[in-house]
């Protein structure tokens, strides 16, 4: 008798449950299907994700309006007290908390791959559902410094790129945006020591830049000062702009403690 090749699938998949469970990172639940490996669909889901209304400059929603059917996105506080930068506008799918910032971290220090494809997946849901998907040329992905990345491997914001370029139907992922000198981890960082850490860290090789549309490709935006040089130098290229699609964004001081 002939087994279908889904069928020999599914057997697959329940000698592995059977002999090696996997279970849920954040609920201990125990995973039954392949479909993201490291989080049931429970808390996947319910995760918050960034809706408007949304500071069309940073991309942080603006929390105290949500629910009311306020559905404006207007400049927040800290946008209107500080000068514009070379990015058109920055997106973000979720806020830096919870389940996502657990993926994320495991995607970036723990060498968990797997997990490029469901965050690019919600970033992908993110871009159909906010974004102008034909109006970007290039995806291009914040890069490591190649000291780093030969360290670590891999550049998750590279896997990140090449999981959701399928919904841009005119881009392509670029990855001539270099990262010219070492710096140090921005989280150790704070104020303007960050930006200090980023300043003339990258440069756009080659001349493939010149009349794009550029989408900055990054995991998570903490300051912005990362994404801010990367435009600078893309800019610099001629590129005619640059937005920033991020899968996570760190909410800004002050409401965190409201």
């Amino acid at each position: 008798m002939l087994i279908s090749p889904s069928t020999r699938a599914l057997w697959s998949l329940a000698a592995k449950n059977l002999f090696f469970p996997i279970f849920c990172r954040n609920c201990r639940e125990r995973l039954l299907t392949e479909e993201n490996g490291y989080f049931c669909p429970t808390c996947w889901e319910i995760t918050e994700r960034i809706e408007p209304p949304w500071c069309p400059r940073c991309g942080r929603p603006h929390t105290a309006m949500v629910g009311l059917g306020n559905r404006r996105n207007f400049l927040c506080s800290d946008c209107r007290d500080t000068p514009p930068d070379p990015i058109g506008r920055i997106y973000g799918t979720a806020l830096y908390e919870g389940v996502i910032a657990d993926a994320v971290q495991a995607l970036k220090f723990e060498d968990k791959h797997r997990l490029a494809g469901p965050l690019g997946e919600t970033m992908t849901q993110f871009a159909a559902t906010w974004m102008d998907l034909a109006g970007y040329d290039l995806l291009v992905p914040v890069p490591l410094h190649r000291v780093r990345q030969r360290e670590r491997g891999y550049n998750q914001s590279t896997l990140l790129a090449e999981a959701c370029e399928g919904a841009f139907p005119n881009a392509h992922v670029c990855e001539a945006l270099k990262r010219i000198r070492p710096t140090r981890t921005q989280s150790t960082l704070a104020g303007v020591k960050r930006a200090e850490n980023v300043r003339g860290a990258f440069a756009a090789l080659g001349d493939g830049f010149e009349n794009q549309r550029i989408l900055l490709i990054d995991d998570v935006v903490t300051s912005g000062g990362t994404v801010i040089e990367c435009a600078r130098a893309l800019m610099r290229a001629k590129a005619q702009s640059v937005d920033v699609l991020a899968v996570a964004l760190v909410e800004h001081r002050a409401a965190r403690n409201r």
